[in-house]
């Protein structure tokens, strides 16, 4: 499947809506993608192009990655990049997260959405009870 998302083209091998454990068996070893990614940057070498998830491969203009959409979030909400906490499931080099990490946001690695909710919860949950803790504190 072909998508337009309007900031970038993604190419989903088994479409978003495959279940993960078909998804993990497709390129578990990212062999197929790397060799898909390495083909696409010889024919349209002025497009950025970099694997996501577990089996997709976004194509956007240059510089339009991860770390574009956290600055401009940095700016729009005045928190530095060190308040910032990043989840993805391709902080890998090559990966479409890498650039989130490669900024210095503090990045925490899952494999998809089934993780992304409890990760997210622990989170909140650990936030939640610093306030408490500090205000306990005051």
């Amino acid at each position: 499947m072909i998508e337009d998302r309007g900031s970038q083209i993604t190419f989903s091998a088994l479409g978003q809506q495959a279940p993960l454990e078909e998804k993990d068996k497709w390129d578990p070893d990212y062999t197929k993608r790397k060799q898909i990614t390495a083909v696409l940057d010889t024919f349209i070498p002025e497009f950025s192009v970099r694997m996501g998830g577990a089996t997709s491969i976004d194509v956007t203009k240059p510089g339009i990655d991860k770390a574009y959409g956290i600055k401009k979030l940095r700016d729009l909400l005045g928190i530095s990049l060190e308040e910032m906490i990043f989840i993805g499931d391709a902080l890998f080099v090559g990966g479409n997260d890498y650039p989130a990490k490669e900024i210095g946001v503090v990045s925490i690695s899952v494999r998809g959405p089934n993780e992304t909710k409890p990760v997210t919860a622990a989170i909140i949950a650990c936030l939640d009870r610093a306030c408490v803790d500090h205000d306990q504190q005051a």
